[in-house]
């Protein structure tokens, strides 16, 4: 007997759960809670109510048969299947007990508590949502979601929501080929603004390089706007300098020689013929013929036998 007395007096409890002891003489339970694992001293006739201290998931899916109904802020209606994980509170440490007096009826009520609330409450918040928002934000409902079930679940049912992920969100079919329709021609809006702003770019690259050329065409132009120019005052300052000589020189020749008008006039003209290397001509007539160096007023005008 006291073999049998000392066995049923003690109780292991998992590092990964945490406990209420309840008394089967008394039906009562202890409101501290037992939090550290190992072999405990519980007695014959108390027994360990044991809750995880885990993370657990709430599932709402099709495998379930739990999807659940309801419509988005534009009056569509909404199809969602999500999970999220909550932990029960161990701190403050009656926390537990006021979850086993407001929900134990039977050990685990408080699970089917927990998945009606969370439909309830879900299918509430999907209401303020549009399709659109949820066709395209869905993680950004998700988190809003997550944040109003942990409130909800810290102020009164005594535990916390650490995540919630949508898993599937059904939409009317027109509806969701319609916004896929647009996003696809959003797509297109985008490709062709990208590329006009490409061809700007490439007309204005264009453009610059045109005005460069065109510089430099005009800079070339200057340049050999400036040379002819130059080559122009050369020349003309070798003309005058030349003329000026010649002019001096037929002067000095006026002066010295006493040539005046028609004579003056044909010495300058057999001066010229003399200094261009004149031969004599084949043609019928009267014919000149003038030797280079030859005294240009020595001059013979030969006559043709006819």
């Amino acid at each position: 007997m006291l073999i049998a007395f000392l066995l049923l007096s003690w109780s292991y409890l998992d590092p990964t759960e945490m406990a209420l002891k309840y008394n089967y003489v008394t039906k009562t339970v202890d409101p501290e809670i037992v939090i550290q694992p190992g072999l405990k001293f519980v007695c014959p006739w108390n027994s360990l109510i044991r809750y995880p201290k885990t993370i657990q998931t709430m599932t709402y899916d099709e495998s379930h048969r739990d999807l659940l109904d309801g419509r988005t802020r534009d009056g569509l209606p909404l199809t969602l299947g999500l999970s999220f994980q909550y932990r029960l509170l161990a701190d403050p440490p009656e926390s537990l007990f006021h979850l086993y007096k407001t929900f134990e009826n039977n050990i685990g009520d408080y699970i089917r508590v927990y998945q009606l609330v969370g439909m309830h409450i879900i299918t509430e918040l999907a209401t303020n949502f549009t399709a659109y928002k949820f066709f395209n934000e869905k993680q950004a409902i998700a988190y809003e979601m997550q944040n109003a079930l942990d409130n909800y679940f810290r102020r009164n049912l005594f535990a916390t929501v650490e995540s919630l992920q949508i898993n599937e969100d059904d939409l009317p079919t027109a509806f969701t080929d319609s916004v896929l329709q647009a996003a696809n021609s959003k797509q297109n809006i985008t490709q062709m603004t990208k590329a006009r702003e490409a061809k700007k770019v490439e007309f204005q690259t264009m453009v610059n390089i045109a005005r460069a050329q065109a510089n430099v065409t005009i800079a070339k132009a200057h340049g050999q706007k400036h040379r002819i120019l130059q080559n122009g005052h050369a020349d003309r300052a070798v003309i005058k300098a030349y003329v000026e000589a010649e002019t001096q020189a037929y002067d000095e020749i006026h002066k010295t020689m006493e040539l005046e008008g028609d004579a003056l006039i044909k010495y300058i003209w057999y001066d010229t013929l003399g200094g261009g290397g004149v031969s004599s001509s084949d043609t019928s007539g009267s014919d000149v013929q003038m030797m280079v160096g030859v005294d240009p007023a020595a001059y013979i005008t030969q006559v043709q036998s006819s």
